[in-house]
């Protein structure tokens, strides 16, 4: 809590702070679309890809 109170108290002028609240913001999003994904364990299967079908080399297809 100390780091949030020094930045509060800190000089800085207006590119500065802009700096600032882009960076809390792309770590805002990308905090929350790490929850999402790890809450959604589905969105974390590979279903495309080499060996994802019958095509891609599963063994016993062809006889």
């Amino acid at each position: 809590m100390n780091l949030f109170k020094e930045l509060l108290e800190k000089e800085m002028d207006r590119r500065e702070f802009l700096v600032h609240i882009g960076a809390l913001l792309l770590a805002v999003i990308g905090i929350s679309a790490l929850l999402r994904t790890l809450s959604n364990p589905h969105l974390l299967k590979k279903t495309n890809g080499f060996g994802s079908n019958s095509y891609g080399g599963k063994e016993g297809v062809l006889k």
